[in-house]
């Protein structure tokens, strides 16, 4: 499974290089080289240098290739749609970013932002969300892990992360379904209710390593799962409802 999982990682990683290194060789579409301010919509333009989303405002970024960061201030909101990233997607406060059929050669890094959602988009990097956010991914894929740290809610669906995913303190729970992970899947500390496969609208997920359900405070179900390490759950209260998973390692606690 580690050389599935490393070869895996260098595909993506290697097409998505390629691709990055294309577009760097363009010729100058681009406008400018510093940072772009966006207050409305950006179409199919090459922009050098980044693109700033400032406090309080709306920029749409449809079918633009961004040399840079692409940095959302607080109260903000950003769209990109068909768009082509080469550095991250960095956001503070912002009010609600919608990220569809896109790329992102860097780190999608999140901080007390209203709502992130990721449809159908490849992150190179990491995705890190955290204080209050509302995360929601369907049809990601990313080369590193995918996070979520005291959050409003977590939820991954039908998407491929090369590394782990882990929700820690989703004050509103969340839902793992359909996925293909290939480090560690992990829901801690979730005050709402909590699918980790188990359901008719919730399928399993296929994960490479350990699955660690823990310290969940409402509903949690776990099932249809293939495992290739340990199940463990622990300090769930009410105990999860665990259906039929295919666990290679060890069953551990209340998934035993």
């Amino acid at each position: 499974m580690s050389r599935n999982r490393n070869l895996a990682r260098a595909a993506v990683l290697a097409g998505a290089a390629a691709v990055a290194s294309i577009a760097m060789a363009l010729p100058a579409q681009a406008h400018g080289s510093h940072a772009v301010t966006c207050d409305g919509t950006l179409g199919e333009r090459v922009v050098r240098g980044g693109v700033v989303v400032a406090d309080g405002t709306a920029c749409v970024l449809d079918g633009t290739s961004v040399r840079g960061t692409v940095t959302v201030g607080a109260g903000a909101s950003l769209e990109l749609v068909d768009a082509k990233v080469y550095g991250g997607v960095t956001m503070s406060g912002s009010g609600r970013v919608n990220v569809t059929g896109s790329f992102v050669a860097g780190d999608v890094d999140s901080t007390g932002t209203g709502v992130v959602r990721l449809t159908d988009t490849l992150v190179v990097g990491d995705v890190d969300v955290r204080e209050q956010t509302s995360f929601a991914a369907n049809g990601l894929t990313a080369g590193g892990d995918v996070r979520g740290t005291t959050v409003n809610r977590f939820d991954v669906r039908d998407s491929a992360v090369l590394g782990s995913v882990s929700a820690t303190e989703s004050f509103s729970g969340g839902n793992l379904c359909g996925n293909v992970v290939f480090g560690d899947a992990t829901f801690a500390g979730s005050g709402g209710a909590v699918l980790v496969g188990g359901a008719e609208s919730c399928a399993g997920n296929q994960v490479g390593d350990d699955v660690v359900v823990r310290d969940n405070v409402a509903f949690t179900s776990i099932g249809g799962n293939t495992v290739r390490d340990d199940l463990s759950c622990t300090g769930n209260e009410p105990a999860p409802q665990v259906g039929t998973n295919t666990v290679k390692g060890d069953r551990i606690g209340q998934c035993a």
